[in-house]
């Protein structure tokens, strides 16, 4: 493996596993959200409360930028999320890999524009962009979903043009492509007859902290004994997805 996200997928393993618990949930969880950026006065202050912070993006109602969105894709609200469908997109397609895109939050006012013209000028079929401070302060906090991975290419390619010089954030445990972890892709594992759908980013952080649990050795580095577990398990480019 080898650079930004790569590092930070290491490191997060190495801080997480180092924490006084052996729940394997909560393990899980703290693997997911490593990278955030944290949550104080400045992001308060830059933010709002709530979906105010929406505003900071252009995408209140009545925002620029949502009102650029608004021919080409139909939004909806989720918890934690704003999602924007290409109308008259077949919502029966199942999109097949996940472009992220990870800015700094203090680089969001002058970054999403950019992103969201780039998605709707190259036909991007859906995406959704974290809500609240809480959501943008996330590192995955913008992904989009293809079902083709060379159209997610064509749009990363544009994307590293258009944001050239934005402070990437990055997401642990995602697929380094350009910007020094700004932009990343993953791709969901197959849907298990009867379990609840994951994420690539979830499935993997469950594996780790399964993983943590059961080979961590104090004063001893865990990455290689942690990767080595998930190798065992058929798992060995886990920082792909």
């Amino acid at each position: 493996m080898a650079g930004r996200l790569a590092e930070l997928s290491l490191r997060a393993i190495r801080t997480v596993a180092a924490l006084p618990t052996s729940d394997v949930s909560l393990i899980a969880r703290r693997l997911y959200a490593y990278g955030a950026a944290p949550f104080g006065r400045d992001a308060e202050l830059a933010f709002g409360p709530g979906d105010n912070a929406l505003s900071v993006l252009g995408l209140a109602p009545g925002g620029a930028v949502r009102e650029r969105l608004a021919q080409p894709y139909e939004a909806s609200t989720h918890p934690g999320w704003l999602s924007f469908r290409r109308v008259g997109r077949d919502v029966g397609e199942t999109p097949d890999c996940k472009l992220y895109v990870s800015p700094r939050p203090e680089a969001l006012a002058d970054a999403f524009p950019v992103i969201a013209e780039t998605f709707a000028r190259l036909d991007v079929g859906s995406f959704k962009v974290g809500r609240g401070a809480a959501g943008l302060l996330r590192a995955d906090k913008i992904v989009a979903y293809f079902d083709d991975p060379d159209h997610l290419g064509r749009v990363a390619v544009a994307l590293a043009r258009a944001l050239r010089g934005a402070p990437p954030q990055g997401a642990a445990f995602t697929a380094e492509i350009a910007g020094d972890g700004l932009l990343s892709w993953g791709r969901d594992p197959c849907p298990v007859a009867g379990a609840q759908p994951q994420s690539w980013r979830s499935w993997i952080t469950d594996r780790m902290a399964e993983a943590i649990v059961a080979v961590r050795r104090p004063g001893v580095d865990p990455t290689p004994a942690v990767s080595a577990h998930l190798a065992e398990q058929g798992v060995r480019d886990w920082v792909m997805a």
